[in-house]
């Protein structure tokens, strides 16, 4: 498979994730209006059971950027494609959970009404399906990468420059301590027992593909741990994986605080802090590399040329050569 073929196949297959996610967002809009659609991804007092909570704002921003970032071979590709493969994943996993678990007898959503929890579930098992080909085709790119020692200038493969992969740590680091905070004290709280049903997810959802807040702190607790390292390690893929998780955070944080200004939900400090700094703390993170794109000065990728696989999952970037300045002769004046 060359480079173009396996760019336009994870772009399609990224693009269609996207459109799992978009078409119950429009659904939401459609059936219930946009203003209470607003409300469920704002406060979430809603009533009845939605499709879509606050959560997939930021998963459609991230899977429509990770295709669009392997349609117009853009650097950060491989980061974004990895980041897009692994949320979708973590988040639609317990859908699927959900849809095996629910039924006539055990209503897995007790008593709420609305759209199908069959037909929703539905879709997510055909996004979980179509994330693992798209994860498949990432883990075959990279190994080739690795064993053909591949063109060493393809997209994606630059290293994120100092400053902006300290900054995306940092900003990684002090939000896991928030989200490894928040499980603690709610184990503290109410029990490591109610804590495991809260995980799961039972009888704490109002939507459909919604997940409950501490297996959503529990799933960025990995995410940001892994951005970390790839942060830590200036790999190729850091950039993109650093403004995929920032692309997730931002909506559901801006709904978060627009739900508090507007007085429809109660916050602590604690939750106005994180929100701010998921908010503020990804936009900078998304401007630095924005900067570090505009003012990279390295030549355009070569068009493909059929040797295989080269969306910058593992290769660093070559020296870019500097011209040869001719040097007067020894016995020129």
């Amino acid at each position: 498979m060359s480079a173009f073929q396996l760019r336009m196949t994870v772009a399609a297959l990224s693009l269609a994730l996207f459109a799992q996610t978009a078409f119950w967002l429009v659904y939401d809009i459609v059936a219930r209006g946009l203003p209470t659609a607003w409300s469920v991804w704002t406060s979430g007092d809603a009533p009845g059971l939605s499709a879509t909570s606050s959560l997939d704002l930021g998963l459609a921003a991230l899977q429509l950027a990770a295709g669009l970032a392997a349609l117009f071979e853009t650097r950060a590709v491989g980061g974004l494609l990895l980041t897009a493969c692994t949320v979708t994943l973590g988040f639609r996993l317990p859908v699927v959970w959900y849809f095996l678990l629910d039924s006539p007898s055990d209503p897995w959503f007790g008593a709420l009404t609305g759209p199908s929890v069959g037909v929703v579930g539905g879709t997510a098992v055909f996004a979980v399906l179509v994330t693992l080909v798209l994860g498949a085709l990432l883990l075959w790119a990279r190994q080739q990468e690795q064993q053909a020692s591949l063109r060493i200038d393809a997209v994606g493969g630059i290293r994120p420059v100092k400053v902006t992969a300290t900054a995306s740590g940092l900003l990684l680091a002090v939000l896991n301590i928030f989200y490894i905070g928040r499980n603690a004290v709610t184990a503290f709280d109410v029990g490591p027992g109610v804590l495991g049903d809260l995980i799961v997810g039972k009888g704490s959802g109002r939507a459909v593909l919604g997940v409950s807040s501490p297996y959503q702190w529990a799933c960025l607790t990995v995410l940001c741990g892994a951005g970390m390292f790839l942060a830590a390690r200036r790999r190729p893929t850091a950039t993109g994986f650093s403004v995929g998780l920032s692309l997730f955070m931002m909506p559901s944080a801006f709904t978060d605080l627009c739900a508090y200004a507007a007085g429809g939900a109660s916050q602590t400090l604690v939750d106005t802090s994180q929100n701010v700094l998921e908010f503020i703390g990804s936009a900078a993170v998304v401007a630095l590399v924005a900067r570090d794109i505009r003012n990279d000065q390295r030549p355009k990728p070569a068009e493909d040329d059929g040797s295989g696989p080269g969306l910058g999952l593992e290769r660093t970037e070559a020296a870019v050569p500097r011209p040869r300045v001719p040097t007067a002769d020894v016995g020129e004046v």
